[in-house]
């Protein structure tokens, strides 16, 4: 039995990479000495993008546990 991630999944990890990706690029520039107050603006965005795609993915699990209850 196969098993596949459902297209909200499949959106939320996208959303996770980009997120990460965002994170690494402004804490590089952090890093480097940079006072742009964009970077701090997209750690924070990067930070709750991650945590709403993260919600994404629990509740698709939640409901999948709940189908298999159902069906059980």
């Amino acid at each position: 039995m196969e098993i596949s991630s459902t297209p909200a999944v499949s959106t939320a990890i996208e959303g996770l990479k980009k997120a990460q990706s965002d994170i690494e690029k402004s804490a590089q520039n952090i890093a480097a000495g940079s006072l742009d107050p964009e970077d701090i603006v997209s750690l924070s965005l990067a930070a709750t993008s991650f945590k709403a795609n993260t919600a994404v993915i629990r509740a698709d699990a939640e409901n999948t546990q709940a189908l298999l209850d159902i069906t059980a």
